[in-house]
Order: C-alpha cells, then sequence, then structure tokens
C-alpha cells in the first residue's frame, strides 16, 4: 500500500547534524510517511553502507521508512545542485503529497500531523490546493528567521519580508524561501525547480512560479519549524563570502528577473534599480570581508550581474 506522504530531504551527510531532522521524523504521531534521504556526495560502496548503518541507528522506529538514494544504487549523480536533486525524487514521487525539508531542521512530534490538520481546514474553506509553509525559527531560541517574504519587490529585486499580524494564524504570501514546503505532490510534478537556479533563488524562483500559476502559498504561525544551522558570519547571511557565493547570488538574481518579469518591470529595474542590491552587497563586502579577499568578492558580484544579464 502506498504512503500518503514523502518527506525528501537532500544531504551532503553529516550525521552530527541530520540527527536532529531524524529524531524529529522518528517521534511522528503522523505515521503514513516515507522518508527519501538524497545523499548528494560521491560514496564508495563502502561509505554509502556505512552511511546506511549509521543513519538506520537514529531512526528506531521508523527504519523500514527510509529511503536511500545515491550514486551507488541509482543513477542520481551528486552534485548537481539542490534543483536537481530535489527534482529527481519529485519525478519519481507516487504519494499524494511531498513536504521538502532540509537536513538540519527540529520539528515537535505532531508537526506532520498539524501540517495535515492545516491543510484539511484551509482546502475546505478556498475549495483549492494550495502550499503550505511553517513559521521559521532560529533553533530553539525563540525568535522567528525571517525566511518567508511577502512579494519580490522589483524596484529593488529584493523579497519583501512578511510578518504576522496579532492574531493572524495563517497568511497567504507571494513566495517563499524556504526550509519546508508542504503541498500535492502534482503541484511539485507539474512546475519543477529551475536546474539552473542552485543556491538562493532555488526557492524564491520556485515558490514565485507556484504563486504565478495560480497556486496559494500559506504560512502559518501554527507550525513551527526550527532551523538548527550553524552559526554564520555576516557575508554569510548575506550570501556573498566568496567569489562563487557571490557569484551565484548575483548571476541567480538576473535570470529570476530576465525569467520572470513583465518588459515594463525589467524596464523599470534596469532604468533605476539595477546597480542598488550590488552595491549593498558590495558595501557589506568591504565592512566585513578579509582585506585580501575583498576585490575579489566584489569584482565577482559585478562580472556576474553582467554574465547573468548574457545567460
Amino acid at each position: 500500500m502506498k504512503n500518503k506522504l514523502t518527506v525528501v530531504i537532500p544531504t551532503r551527510p553529516n550525521l552530527e547534524n541530520i540527527n536532529w531532522i531524524f529524531w524529529s521524523l522518528d517521534v511522528q504521531t503522523f505515521q503514513d510517511f516515507k522518508v527519501v534521504l538524497m545523499i548528494d556526495k560521491v560514496l564508495t560502496k563502502e561509505e554509502f553502507e556505512d552511511l546506511k548503518t549509521l543513519s538506520l541507528k537514529w531512526l528506531k522506529n521508523i527504519s523500514n521508512k527510509i529511503v536511500f538514494v545515491s550514486n551507488i544504487n541509482t543513477d542520481f549523480v551528486p552534485q548537481q545542485g539542490v534543483s536537481y536533486v530535489r527534482n529527481y525524487w519529485i519525478k519519481l514521487a507516487d504519494t499524494e503529497f511531498i513536504n521538502l525539508f532540509d537536513d538540519d531542521e527540529l520539528f515537535d512530534s505532531d508537526y506532520l500531523q498539524k501540517t495535515f490538520d492545516i491543510r484539511n481546514k484551509h482546502k475546505k474553506q478556498i475549495q483549492k490546493n494550495f502550499i503550505l509553509t511553517p513559521t521559521l525559527m532560529f533553533r530553539k531560541t525563540g525568535q522567528i528567521q525571517s525566511l518567508w517574504f511577502d512579494y519580490y519587490n522589483f524596484w529593488t529585486s529584493r523579497p519583501h519580508s512578511f510578518q504576522f499580524k496579532k492574531n493572524e494564524t495563517i497568511a497567504s504570501i507571494q513566495m517563499y524561501s524556504g526550509n519546508s514546503l508542504f503541498g500535492p505532490t502534482k503541484i511539485f510534478q507539474e512546475i519543477l525547480f529551475d536546474e539552473r537556479l542552485d543556491f538562493v533563488y532555488e526557492d524564491l524562483e520556485f515558490t514565485y512560479r507556484i504563486y504565478k500559476a495560480w497556486y496559494p502559498i500559506f504560512v502559518s504561525s501554527d507550525l513551527l519549524l526550527y532551523h538548527m544551522e550553524r552559526d554564520k558570519n555576516i557575508l554569510e547571511h548575506a550570501r556573498v563570502w566568496s567569489t562563487f557565493a557571490a557569484y551565484r547570488k548575483a548571476k541567480h538574481r538576473m535570470i529570476f528577473i530576465k525569467k520572470n518579469w513583465t518588459k515594463l518591470e525589467k524596464l523599470k529595474f534596469y532604468l533605476l534599480w539595477f546597480r542598488a542590491q550590488p552595491l549593498w552587497l558590495s558595501a557589506k563586502v568591504l565592512l566585513y570581508a578579509k582585506r585580501k579577499e575583498k576585490f575579489q568578492i566584489i569584482w565577482a558580484i559585478i562580472k556576474w550581474t553582467l554574465d547573468g544579464i548574457k545567460s
């Protein structure tokens, strides 16, 4: 019998980090799911078997629910970007629903059940399929981590962050850069990730296209996800800590704009606000990057902003 839900987790496994989500899944009250662990790393046969053995030690209750996907046991090709990784299993999924997670997350034992309860309640109200996302919390600090967005502001080419209003439990948003996306499998299979975008914008662009396809995106204040990420400095948070990171952010931003905006929006952007984000990012690099890296990273932001236009 098929499961109702597939939980998809891309990972370049760090078993000291992934134990959070393994523990979370192992104690879920909702049980009609399977876990697909996408191992985005080239492994030998011995490494693959060792990883499976170590992983199953964490999964005492759901060891029979996990599927390991790697270069050893499938035609999956590691290190092609997170969009490729997610698309690989989305295309194969045979369950009614998919929940995409990252591998550094923690959630309560009723998380999946609550997800379905919220889904069922609002499906009755709007009579339409939609994508559901949680409120993302920074670890167990009680602080909300602002990684969901109300809309994409084409004047500055930056996402406009969203905050819940008082007593608001669910809100419709335009896009979400997130660590959890839940919805019907057919939406994910209809609107696959753009595999040219493998960093930062892969979530923004993906959920933006879902919104443009007239599928609502809801964020819930009743559904909490704890992001157990490692400590990051200012440049890491800005996604410009290296020349390669700056390259991807700058180039992907331009691909997003070229692909999704109207001619009028593009004209306004190129005439008025084209330089705003590169200048802001460059200022951060000047302030916080190591001396020998400053101009290399700034050159990457400039070069690959222009390169993105030509893509």
